[in-house]
């Protein structure tokens, strides 16, 4: 990290310029400073960024005497949203508190227990009092949901201390009657959420929690407020509707026809890591393996190294194309780390483009096409050896 300008100034530097320096070295970093109360020392709380919805980390402090600091310089001189979290604790839940900063902000954080998800946060950024509001008309609900997962931790650990067969059945149980009680929860969550984005502007944090509410629209079954979720999302001036939340929560509140198969595939324009345009249909002669994947999938990096073998053993049949559903620089950020020999797409429209067509709820998504073009089969999720077994139905070698 940068040490302060103010110690590269020279002694014979000028009233001007060394105001100037104190203003760069405030500008150039944002702090965020924690004050807690009732929370074990020697805790290691981690920072990260959130780009796209993917998680980044950044850096970690040690909370001591119920303080931690962190002075951070961003990637650029815009707005950040970030995430801090305490995950290598079972005194915490796996949940992470949400917090935006700029250069030069002063952000503090409060809090007197171990739900960090509920800590509360003042800083400069207007979404940060905006998210409060949020946290306010569900805070007890948030509670409820962070003590249930602390009592995972403690489910699970008693069951450790059963034989191996019962330990299974015992937090099936005990899980099962937690995760009840939290959807009972998360729907009185939305349902406030709901009536909160009725009364407030639009901002960052309302459009999230619209492709959320979009999202539980259309995966959760029987869910109570999809028209209210519509008429929210109606609610948008036709510029708020060009924003890519929008326009994802668009593709979830109203998907497109989905590809069926025995069904002609779906195409699009897709561009490459040098700009150039493709088709689908550019491939058509040889088999078509779709892969949509994200930075941020773990599963989906996991499944390159046999891509990688399907490509070669099977260059004269098979065709695989990559596509990514991140934006553009997360995308060209992961395909520098993770090399692909194949085709790697992107359509740049998120979840909203050709992924909406394609979608089956989950990544790793895979789509396996014939020579001419007819949708085969469709399948999530990866394990060793899993896409070799799928290609050797339909193709040999």
């Amino acid at each position: 990290m940068k040490k302060r300008l103010l110690t590269l100034l020279y002694a014979f530097a000028t009233v001007y310029g060394f105001a100037q320096g104190i203003v760069q070295s405030k500008a150039d970093h944002y702090n965020i400073i924690g004050e807690l109360k009732n929370v074990p020392d020697s805790t290691v709380i981690e920072l990260s960024r959130v780009v796209d919805n993917l998680i980044w980390t950044i850096t970690t402090d040690t909370i001591i005497d119920g303080r931690f600091h962190f002075r951070i310089k961003p990637d650029s001189l815009s707005k950040e949203e970030l995430s801090l979290g305490c995950y290598h604790s079972t005194e915490f839940p796996m949940i992470s508190l949400r917090l935006w900063a700029s250069p030069g902000d002063s952000i503090t954080v409060t809090g007197d227990n171990t739900l960090i998800y509920t800590w509360r946060v003042e800083g400069n950024a207007p979404e940060n009092a905006s998210w409060q509001t949020f946290l306010d008309d569900s805070r007890e609900l948030y509670n409820a949901i962070q003590r249930g997962q602390l009592y995972q931790y403690e489910v699970w650990e008693k069951s450790m201390q059963l034989p191996p067969e019962k330990q299974q059945p015992y937090c099936q149980e005990k899980f099962d009657s937690i995760r009840n009680a939290e959807y009972a929860m998360c729907i009185q969550i939305q349902a406030n959420e709901i009536r909160r984005m009725k009364e407030t502007e639009v901002d960052a944090v309302w459009l999230d929690r619209l492709f959320l509410l979009a999202g539980s629209s259309k995966y959760e079954k029987d869910y109570p407020y999809t028209e209210e979720v519509i008429a929210l999302y109606n609610s948008l001036t036709e510029e708020q509707k060009q924003e890519q939340l929008a326009q994802d929560a668009y593709a979830m509140l109203f998907p497109p026809q989905h590809v069926e198969i025995g069904k002609e595939m779906a195409d699009a324009e897709f561009f490459d890591l040098e700009g150039k345009k493709h088709h689908l249909a550019e491939l058509k002669g040889k088999y078509i393996l779709i892969d949509f994947w994200s930075s941020g999938c773990g599963p989906c990096i996991m499944a390159i190294p046999e891509m990688e073998e399907l490509a070669t053993t099977y260059k004269e049949k098979l065709n695989i194309v990559s596509i990514c559903i991140d934006n553009k620089d997360p995308w060209k950020i992961a395909s520098e780390k993770h090399r692909m020999s194949w085709n790697n797409w992107n359509d740049l429209k998120g979840q909203s483009g050709i992924y909406a067509q394609y979608d089956q709820g989950a990544i790793p998504n895979y789509t396996l096409i014939s020579p001419d073009g007819i949708v085969l089969e469709q399948w999530t999720g990866y394990g060793e050896g899993s896409l070799k077994q799928k290609v050797d139905e339909y193709i040999k070698e």
